[in-house]
């Protein structure tokens, strides 16, 4: 940057800054922008120290926060000035005022391009920087054949080069084409092997975006990113100006081994202990000082450790070694942000084999963080004691847990208890430990206030109920825990549940007589919540089938209730009143125990931590839970409503279509092997599949043998889908089953599907959805049927994608701008410009954007289509809403070219990609 002293620029910035109070502040700026002004519209040229002060202030007033709609001109005007001071304020002038869509850009380009071409190494320099910052689909589509021109030559100086591969990092996510992997893989090992450290450190950015676009290519050049490490770790091979605080250029050492860790463990036995070697020279490093000044060699060593973590188990054993007694020397340390990252690579590494006991030993000091006054530090802490838990030293972690509970903060406390109710079911050794524990938990964490889920006792419920040595002792406990007059609500609930099923193994107890049971239930009756009193009312009508001599007392209550103001208090109370009446066979036969729970579904206490765990992270990506070994199965909801167990229907994991006898099964005990089906065009498959998210109906799969269609609607985050299995062929398809692939993302429930498929007949299947989450790719579906003793097996993409689960938003033009504008940033953008297969037709997109895929339909000044709405998730926020998604779609059409530019922006990254995709594939 041109240095530049103006004293009425600086005396504008001290007056500013002497401001006492926002007002005189506002006062001071807006007299400056009326000065301007009057500067910007005045008859007469400015010369060129005025222009470059006025433009200051302009930047200067910008970055402070205030609005700034006056004197881009002038700023884009000094662009293409001649001197460099000039150009220089000029282009960062444009970086920070404009947006790569302004219009103003297109004044902009054509200077831009003249830099790019011109022989003045400083203008190539200053026009590749603007490029670099502003990014954008219409900037990088213009320039980017110039850029990657800059790039590619061999006759560009040092800083060139640098900045070029700078601006093509830049480029390349919005343009994947713009430059092959096969032409650039040669000209990044050109690069890597530059003498100048600054053209090495930019190349090793774009080598790591070139490997997002293309995992498993540029292998050539590991063995110089090994070889550029070594160097630098072993020789200190680094001029003096890349020496910081007497680490070697420690930006090129991180990206280096972030590199690394995208390629794996090298195959060459040679290159492999070489790293090793270099990692072992790191890791052994004594332990930093504090300071800002060893800030370079934490991250040096922190991505070291990441490093071993990707390698996972070819990692040398005695790098383990080192990266835990690292990583415990950084947990103790007084730095809260050095324990903080300590912890959170201590917790990814404690899931590699052969680990685990290592960290053990220093549980003590991850219990320790646990009572950190910094929250962060506090919960990287729990998670990490989460990871490491197993039945060794269960039993320890958990109590430490049930302990920290009553001092946690609000915020973290229904995270504890979900994961120490995991811990305990997961290690238990007595199950009558892990009821204790759950209620100890209940108790503890609704007395501090806080909000227990009723998934908690949901699963204690269904493990008490599959364990028949379990039932009496948790009748007997939750009896004496309704024994008080004045119990939480989820206490209550929890009772009401467990004396109406199994009380009656404990009436023999003279002090937990029927009677005795009915007076504790009944005491907490008037005071509890409507969800309570629905419950303990099911417990009366169970009590009053086994028990002759409360009926009495049960009817009672059951009449003064069919007059609740409560509708399902009352509806309730009426069906249990005719229920009685109905007869002793009737109420036998409604009211029998409830059977054995599936054990084939993931439990909802993982489900729910998952679903919190992405919440706070900001991404669907897997939970960290699932790489622990074994998970615990089991049904993931409300035991009293539809998903109860019925008898003879067991749905699979996480609800998907259960086949009567699985796969590999029937391979083991003689059946053939199982085959593609032949014969299905991937286009036509495609186009199927569009058709059905254009018009919720439609043919999903056909082959010479079977035919799948489908019929679907949606509501919110709920849909419903009814599949349609037809056999077209002269025989019986047997072995008929659907298997849908667990996905976070989806809740899934189906009805069972049939095995056989007799010749011209169908099979109907239908299934419930509800979104939990915003995702980019569909759920999948695993189809398997037999003919003539030949297996077919294959996979389909269920047609629920994103746009099913939006709602319409009407907006005026003004709120649409204004949302629009609030969306800009932070990756919330798509955009794509696309070529239609067909004529455009203005009304048959605005009947589909707004009838089948629910958008608010507006249209903006320049004519486009704008369109709102909202995703919908069954996820509950905090504050018990259910969480949602703002989406905003601008769909700009071109009939001369019969194309259409999408833009698409919503608050989740996600979102924004799922519909862009979406309409992409149906007006295309």
């Amino acid at each position: 940057m041109a240095l530049f002293s103006a004293r009425g620029l600086s005396n504008f910035i001290s007056e500013i800054r002497s401001c006492p109070n926002a007002e005189e502040e506002q006062k001071r700026i807006d007299k400056e922008l009326n000065k301007l002004r009057q500067k910007f519209t005045q008859a007469g040229a400015l010369n060129s120290y005025d222009k470059k002060k006025y433009a200051w202030k302009l930047i200067y007033i910008y970055m402070l926060g205030y609005d700034v709609d006056f004197g881009h001109m002038q700023v884009i005007n000094l662009v293409s000035g001649a001197k460099y001071s000039e150009k220089c304020l000029g282009y960062l002038g444009v970086s920070i005022l404009l947006k790569s869509s302004d219009e103003l850009m297109t004044l902009v380009v054509n200077s831009i391009l003249n830099d790019l071409t011109s022989p003045d190494a400083a203008f190539q320099c200053l026009a590749l920087c603007c490029v670099a910052n502003l990014g954008g689909m219409e900037l990088c589509e213009t320039l980017a054949p110039h850029v990657v021109k800059l790039l590619m030559s061999s006759s560009s100086i040092c800083h060139v080069r640098k900045k070029a591969a700078l601006c093509v990092r830049r480029i390349i996510p919005a343009m994947p084409d713009a430059i092959l992997p096969e032409e650039l893989e040669p000209r990044l090992q050109t690069l890597m092997e530059d003498r100048h450290l600054g053209v090495v450190t930019s190349a090793a950015g774009l080598l790591q975006m070139a490997l997002t676009q293309n995992p498993g290519g540029y292998k050539p050049l590991i063995e110089i990113c090994i070889e550029r490490l070594s160097q630098l770790v072993m020789n200190k091979a680094c001029p003096r100006d890349y020496m910081y605080y007497s680490t070697p250029c420690p930006w090129l050492q991180i990206k280096l081994l972030r590199i690394l860790q995208q390629y794996g463990v090298p195959e060459d036995a040679r290159l492999n202990e070489k790293l090793n070697d270099t990692l072992r020279k790191i890791l052994g490093r004594p332990s930093p000082g504090k300071g800002a000044k060893n800030n370079a060699i934490y991250a040096v060593l922190f991505e070291t450790v990441n490093l071993v973590i990707a390698q996972g188990k070819r990692a040398d054993p005695k790098l383990h070694e080192q990266g835990i007694q690292l990583l415990a020397r950084f947990i103790s340390v007084s730095e809260p942000n050095i324990r903080y990252i300590g912890l959170d690579s201590m917790n990814r590494l404690v899931r590699l084999d052969g680990v685990s006991d290592a960290i053990k030993e220093h549980k003590a000091t991850v219990i320790f963080s646990l009572k950190d006054a910094d929250n962060s530090v506090r919960r990287r802490a729990l998670d990490l004691l989460f990871a490491m838990c197993d039945h060794s030293n269960a039993l320890e972690i958990v109590g430490e847990l049930v302990t920290y509970l009553a001092v946690a903060d609000t915020i973290i406390r229904e995270e504890i208890v979900l994961k120490a109710a995991i811990l305990a079911e997961r290690y238990a050794k007595d199950l009558r430990w892990y009821v204790d524990t759950v209620l100890q938990l209940i108790t503890i964490a609704v007395d501090k206030g806080a909000d227990v889920p009723d998934d908690v006792w949901h699963r204690v419920v269904q493990i008490v109920t599959n364990n028949e040595d379990l039932q009496k002792y948790t009748a007997e406990v939750m009896f004496r825990a309704l024994e008080p007059k004045h119990v939480d609500e989820t206490t209550a609930k929890f009772g009401a549940y467990v004396i109406g099923e199994f009380g009656y193994l404990i009436i023999e107890d003279l002090d937990m007589s029927s009677m005795r049971q009915f007076d504790v239930l009944y005491q907490h009756y008037s005071s509890c919540s409507l969800a309570t009193k629905c419950l303990i009312l099911t417990a009366f009508i169970k009590m009053d089938n086994l028990y002759e001599d409360i009926r009495p007392r049960v009817l009672e209550v059951f009449k003064k209730c069919t007059s609740h103001v409560d509708l399902e208090t009352q509806q309730r109370a009426c069906e249990y009143f005719t229920l009685h009446h109905s007869g002793d066979d009737t109420m036998k036969s409604v009211l029998e125990p409830m059977p054995v729970f599936p054990d084939t579904r993931e439990s909802a206490l993982v489900v729910r931590l998952r679903a919190q765990q992405q919440d706070a992270e900001g991404e669907a990506a897997p939970a960290r839970e699932e790489q622990q070994g074994e998970e615990l199965k089991a049904g993931d909801g409300d035991l009293l409503t539809i998903d109860s167990p019925v008898k003879g229907q067991q749905p699979s994991a996480f609800g998907g279509l259960r086949s009567p006898a699985p796969v590999n099964e029937l391979d083991i005990f003689g059946g053939a092997p199982a085959s593609k089906p032949s014969g299905v065009d991937p286009a036509k498959q495609s186009a199927w599949f569009n058709k059905i998210i254009s018009t919720n109906q439609g043919v999903l799969f056909e082959n010479d043998l079977l035919q799948i269609g489908v019929k679907q609607e949606f509501r919110g985050s709920q849909g419903r889908l009814s599949l349609f299995y037809g056999n077209k062929s002269p025989q019986t398809l047997s072995n008929v089953s659907a298997v849908i692939k667990p996905v976070a993302f989806l809740r899934v429930q189906a009805e069972e599907l049939g095995n056989e498929v007799a010749s011209k007949q169908q099979l109907k299947q239908q299934i419930m959805v509800e979104c939990m989450q915003p995702f980019t790719q569909p759920a999948e579906m695993t189809v398997t049927y037999s003919f003539n003793g030949q297996f077919t097996t294959f996979d389909l993409k269920l047609p629920c994608v994103a746009t099913c689960f939006l709602e319409p938003v009407k907006l005026t033009n003004d709120d649409f701008t204004k949302r629009w504008a609030a969306l800009e940033g932070q990756g919330r953008e798509q955009q794509e410009v696309f070529a239609s297969s067909t004529k455009l037709d203005a009304q048959a997109n605005i009947k589909l954007l707004t009838d089948t895929m629910k958008f608010g339909l507006g249209v903006d000044a320049s004519g486009a289509l704008a369109l709102a709405g909202t995703f919908r998730t069954g996820t509950a926020a905090p504050t018990g809403d259910k969480i949602s998604v703002g989406c905003l779609v601008r769909l700009e059409a071109n009939a001369q070219a019969n194309s259409y530019r999408l833009t698409v922006r919503a608050v989740h990254p996600d979102v924004s990609v799922a519909v862009k995709n979406i309409l992409k594939g149906v007006l295309a």
